[in-house]
């Protein structure tokens, strides 16, 4: 990749960090790289305007794990992928293999995508939006099973690299999302931030980890070969830039936001050198980390208000054919399986504690932007580090401001994700309750 102008900036401001030596905090890091794009032609992620498979590669997709240690010996393990999301499916194989082959507990492994709309299908996510045959879904397992095993091979590489370390915390921004309820409100709310951590090894930076809370859908559905989008942009700069560092990228809660301008690889690169750019800067900046690490987890019901007939969605959300008959069909093979439709969608929400400094709230599903700011808003003093897509990636999680709106996020894009209906109206309440219940455990 040609890196422009700013990129070359990036790599000034990254070569001026200055190397920290290692101290009493005792921690310990390690990370590691596994490229996990498809070797053959599969289905890809995200749009349901897509008329066929992928047709090559762009730029390769990549798993990386951080593992870090405290003094007392626990661990954290974070994993970023270069997919749509993860299902719940593959989040409870891969946690318990790595729970058994690793030693590190389910609450202690984060499984965090970037949600390129560029990379492939895994396991069942989304099928009611892909026009697939039946061999192109066991093309879909296959990849799915090789993937698990990579991701628990890529962990386990992190581990045994675990060095003595320091770790430094921090925010930057970047301004290219944008709202996309456009419908609802002009000038929706965004969330700019761009909160990192760096951990060097040895003396030097080493990791890079990032967010952004918005859509990696700078590219459109025309596209058909395997990109990470401006997130890959992002990671492919840092590292070019900085021989030695592994940049690793989570999205935040920007479900409802997209980039722009976007649609074309000059766009993509644009917001990549952009994202790039300001972490670079922002490096020299972020602030030594001390102390112990906590972690816990919890399933959240997250109920529907109810299972809606093929001409509910349609009235409700506009909804038409091949997709409302689809579903319909997927809602008559779980009843028939299952004897009833689902009444709630379990969430994952978990918190990590890093040391004095930062709070890593993991919300699975896409989640809107209001989750974000009410974060920072209902624990002002708990540094809270946001992220969305993580540990299972099952539909939109609309706040009560969304959820009254309607429209895609609010309830349509559910149809997608083969769900019977929209939420009701408590959801955001009942994840704030968990989130309130793990914050005063992690403490």
């Amino acid at each position: 990749m040609t890196l422009d102008r700013r990129a070359f900036l990036t790599a000034t401001a990254l070569a001026a960090v200055s190397p920290s030596p290692l101290h009493a905090a005792g921690w310990r890091a390690g990370v590691a790289t596994i490229d996990i794009t498809p070797r053959t032609s599969l289905w890809m992620a995200g749009f349901a305007a897509r008329t066929q498979p992928s047709q090559g590669t762009s730029q390769p997709l990549h798993a990386k794990a951080l593992a870090i240690e405290d003094q007392r010996r626990e661990r954290l393990v974070v994993v970023t992928l270069d997919l749509l999301g993860v299902t719940a499916g593959m989040s409870d194989r891969i946690g318990a293999a790595v729970a058994r082959q690793h030693r590190v507990p389910r609450q202690r492994l984060l499984l965090a995508s970037s949600h390129t709309h560029s990379g492939p299908v895994v396991d069942t996510q989304l099928m009611v939006a892909y026009d697939v045959t039946p061999q192109q879904v066991r093309d879909v397992e296959v990849y799915t099973a090789a993937l698990e095993a990579q991701v628990v091979e890529v962990v386990g590489r992190a581990l045994r690299a675990l060095a003595p370390a320091t770790l430094h915390s921090g925010h930057t921004t970047a301004t290219f999302a944008v709202n996309r309820r456009v419908q609802y409100a002009a000038d929706g709310p965004v969330d700019h931030r761009v909160p990192m951590l760096r951990v060097d090894i040895g003396g030097a930076p080493r990791a890079i980890l990032f967010s952004y809370a918005c859509h990696n859908t700078t590219l459109s559905a025309a596209n058909v070969e395997w990109h990470g989008d401006y997130a890959g942009v992002a990671q492919a700069a840092i590292e070019a830039a900085h021989p030695g560092v592994t940049a690793l990228f989570m999205t935040g809660c920007g479900a409802d936001a997209n980039p722009m301008p976007r649609g074309t690889m000059a766009d993509v690169n644009r917001h990549g050198a952009a994202l790039a750019a300001a972490v670079g800067d922002a490096m020299r900046t972020l602030t030594p980390i001390s102390g112990r690490t906590g972690a816990a987890m919890e399933m959240v019901a997250l109920p529907f208000a109810a299972a809606l007939t093929p001409a509910e969605w349609q009235q409700r959300f506009g909804l038409a054919d091949p997709y409302v008959s689809r579903h319909a069909r997927l809602m008559d093979q779980i009843r028939s399986r299952d004897g009833a439709l689902p009444r709630s969608q379990p969430m994952p929400v978990q918190v990590w504690r890093l040391g004095n400094a930062l709070t890593l709230v993991a919300l699975g599903g896409e989640v809107v932007v209001d989750y974000a700011l009410r974060l920072r808003r209902d624990f002002p003093d708990a540094n809270v580090w946001p992220v969305g897509y993580a540990n299972d990636v099952f539909g939109y999680v609309p706040s009560r401001r969304v959820l009254d709106e309607g429209g895609y996020e609010g309830g349509g894009a559910l149809l997608y994700y083969g769900r019977p209906g929209p939420f009701d109206g408590t959801v955001e309440d009942r994840i704030f309750a968990a989130l309130g219940r793990l914050m005063r455990s992690t403490r």
